[in-house]
């Protein structure tokens, strides 16, 4: 059976503890949460030595279940103050599954930069002063070398080091790409406490256990065969995420010059179907690439400059809009490089490109300057005072430079959907326990809803329920988004969701209620909201930032009108 893993950075120990009862039922976000509760204090300093970083595989994880191996990381959030979970590929979470790890929880604070080691034979600490102020780049590729190919790595960049709170938690995929625990300033918590990076090796050890391995196989192909042939599924094959800027634009969402216009005359420019006529003509690019085995939808990508060189890998659709279109950035290799510096620094794409547009708004930049937007964010390495306000995300940035209009729920800048024409999705924004987080509940119309109007301003609350639910509990699970969001169009198929349960019970050999998914995220839900109570957010914190409810909005003049009451009703179940 599965064990905690707890490590001290005080006192350089760690030791293996059977998993509580109450633990147990939960992996990936609603495990993450679980412990946040159960041993943070609510009211404690996020970069004090009372908080703890939580990484937890879902509850499949290190199983033959499709895209399955994603990774959730905890903590009291120095960006929110309130509950995080920051959600990641790459091959952490399958290695940590397969070495029979529940969680491992990181406490206390090193004396030094320190490297921490995991293995089947257990957990050992070094110095990791050779690493501080260096790049994540610069930081794999020493690490890759010296721990070899069979490694994950885990690494903090110089944001990190410098407790900024745009700062994110990098992860290596199977062939050594960096993927990101991006929200929250996750980072930060590592960073405070001196962990520099994590080295994680499985050789030697032993499968997860699967109690029914045939009724596990035949539930995945199922599973499988509504994934491959879903229509969102398929354009992620073709492009991966990018697809959707052209969604947006057309619907009018598309996040433009700080969310005051809703399209971008160059977004043919920065979308998916560039990005992918692009990318065929250039040497070592790929516009199809798994960030981890068992992934069979491969919706990431390597983008190359003309020459073949490494540019960056992958390139998101969060990413291309909010420093792109956000920032009236319409040069995609632009874009690109930006992207390269936000990782190489160790920081979120969305709160820095949200913050680079705040930048603009107060006059630091002209709008559309790539070249200054790339400037900036390379002075996060080095520390200027703009490159901390920068990579202390956009809520900091605005504050700062006396800048009104932020984009932001509980300090967290939003993702790229503009809550006005979307307004489900902005009941989600204002209502996570998370912050403002599409991961959290993204409301969306489409064929599997074909009633739902997305710029309603009432019966919003329903669905962000719903959504929030699910995706709780597909980050419980440990399943990637974009499967999640495939499952959920597909729910109206019931042998959909019975499968997903039926793979579960195939791993822990338990029976499980028709209704689990739902009644599984609520209660991740529930732990989240009280954490977050406790530590002092109320009704007031719910809300979207009063420019979206006052400024009309596109051709149709629209405003964030959701009702309060109906916003106060999302979690009053």
């Amino acid at each position: 059976m599965a064990k905690l893993l707890r490590i001290n950075l005080s006192t350089r120990t760690s030791s293996v503890e059977e998993v509580p009862e109450d633990y147990n039922k939960f992996g990936g976000r609603g495990l993450t949460s679980c412990i946040i509760e159960k041993e943070v204090p609510p009211t404690c300093d996020p970069l004090g030595a009372e908080n703890k970083l939580v990484w937890a595989p879902g509850l499949m994880g290190g199983t033959v279940a499709p895209c399955s191996g994603r990774l959730s990381v905890g903590a009291k959030s120095p960006m929110t103050n309130g509950i995080k979970e920051a959600n990641t590929g790459g091959a952490m979470g399958q290695k940590l599954a397969r070495l029979g790890l529940k969680a491992v929880i990181f406490e206390g604070k090193a004396n030094e930069p320190t490297t921490v080691e995991i293995t089947k034979d257990g957990v050992s600490f070094t110095s990791a002063a050779g690493l501080a102020g260096l790049g994540s780049y610069e930081i794999v590729e020493k690490l890759k070398d010296k721990y070899g190919k069979n490694a994950c790595i885990s690494c903090i960049g110089p944001a990190g080091d410098m407790e900024l709170l745009a700062a994110s938690v990098m992860f290596t995929t199977p062939d050594f790409h960096l993927r990101v625990a991006a929200r929250g300033g996750l980072g930060a918590v590592m960073g405070s406490k001196k962990m520099k990076a994590v080295i994680v090796d499985d050789t030697g050890s032993n499968l997860v256990e699967v109690k029914d391995p045939a009724k596990l196989k035949e539930s995945c192909g199922v599973i499988n065969k509504v994934i491959l042939g879903d229509h969102f599924a398929q354009g992620l094959r073709h492009m991966g995420t990018p697809q959707i800027v052209m969604i947006t634009q057309t619907a009018g969402a598309l996040p433009t010059k700080n969310f005051s216009m809703g399209q971008f005359d160059q977004a043919e420019k920065i979308s998916g179907e560039y990005m992918e006529e692009l990318l065929r003509k250039r040497p070592n690019s790929a516009t199809v690439h798994a960030c981890m085995k068992g992934c069979i939808i491969s919706c990431s990508n390597v983008y190359t400059d003309d020459d073949g060189k490494f540019v960056t890998a992958s390139i998101e659709y969060e990413s291309i809009a909010l420093i792109g279109s956000n920032c009236l950035i319409g040069d995609l290799d632009m874009v690109a490089r930006i992207n390269r510096a936000c990782n190489d620094a160790g920081v979120d794409t969305m709160d820095v490109g949200s913050a680079l547009a705040v930048a603009m708004e107060g006059g630091l930049l002209p709008w559309g300057d790539a070249e200054g937007a790339l400037k900036l964010v390379e002075e996060i390495n080095a520390g200027t005072e703009n490159g901390r306000m920068i990579g202390s995300g956009a809520k900091f940035t605005g504050d700062k430079l006396g800048v009104k209009r932020v984009p932001h729920v509980k300090g967290q800048a939003l993702s790229a959907y503009d809550p006005r024409i979307l307004k489900g999705t902005g009941v989600t924004f204002a209502t996570s326990p998370m912050g403002a987080d599409h991961t959290a509940g993204i409301v969306l119309p489409g064929p599997h809803h074909p009633k739902y109007s997305p710029v309603d301003s009432t019966g919003q609350a329903p669905e962000s329920r719903f959504m929030q639910e699910w995706m709780a509990a597909v980050d419980t699970l440990g399943y990637c988004m974009m499967v999640g969001m495939t499952m959920m169009e597909q729910r109206q198929v019931v042998e959909t969701e019975q499968n997903m349960i039926a793979a579960l019970s195939a791993v822990t050999g338990e029976q499980y209620s028709e209704h689990y998914i739902t009644e599984l995220g609520r209660s991740v839900l529930e732990i989240e909201r009280r954490f977050n109570k406790a530590a002092g957010f109320t009704e007031k914190d719910d809300r979207l930032p009063e420019f979206f409810t006052e400024e009309k909005f596109g051709p149709g003049q629209f405003v964030f009108d959701v009702p309060a009451e109906e916003i106060d009703s999302v979690h009053q179940v």
